[in-house]
C-alpha cells in the first residue's frame, strides 16, 4: 500500500517542482531591450518590404489553404506578423514603430511594387474533406 501511494506522489512531486522553477523564471526575467525610433526612410523601407512579400505569402497561403478564404487570409496574418517581428529585430526598432509604418504606408498610398490587398474574406465553415 505504502509503494502505491509513493509512485502516484512522485509525479505530482515532480510537475510542482517545475511548476515552482517556471514561475522563478517568469518573474525574474528581463524584459526585452526596447528598440529605438524609427525615422522616415526605415518607415518606407519597412513597408516596401513587407508589400514586396504579399503576393507570395498570399500564394502560399492560399497553396496551404485551397479554397478556404478565411484560413488563407489568417495564414498570410502570420507570416506577416513573423516579417514584421524579424524587420524589428533586424532594424533594432519598436515592434509597434513598423506595424505603424505599414499602417501609415497604406494610408498614405506610399509608393511599392505591389498594392495592399485590403479586404477581409466572409467567416465560413471550415470545408470537410
Amino acid at each position: 500500500m505504502m509503494r502505491a501511494v509513493r509512485r502516484s506522489t512522485v509525479p505530482k512531486i515532480l510537475i510542482g517542482v517545475v511548476a515552482v522553477l517556471a514561475c522563478v523564471r517568469a518573474a525574474t526575467a528581463k524584459p526585452p531591450a526596447d528598440g529605438g525610433a524609427m525615422n522616415d526612410a526605415v518607415a518606407r523601407d519597412v513597408y516596401r518590404d513587407v508589400t514586396s512579400r504579399e503576393r507570395s505569402m498570399r500564394r502560399d497561403a492560399a497553396v496551404k489553404f485551397p479554397g478556404d478564404l478565411w484560413s488563407q487570409d489568417d495564414d498570410f496574418h502570420e507570416r506577416e506578423n513573423e516579417r514584421v517581428r524579424a524587420l524589428a529585430g533586424d532594424k533594432g526598432v519598436r515592434l509597434t514603430d513598423v506595424v505603424r509604418a505599414i499602417d501609415d504606408g497604406m494610408r498614405a498610398r506610399w509608393p511599392t511594387n505591389v498594392q495592399p490587398v485590403a479586404i477581409v474574406p466572409p467567416c465560413r465553415p471550415r470545408l470537410s474533406y
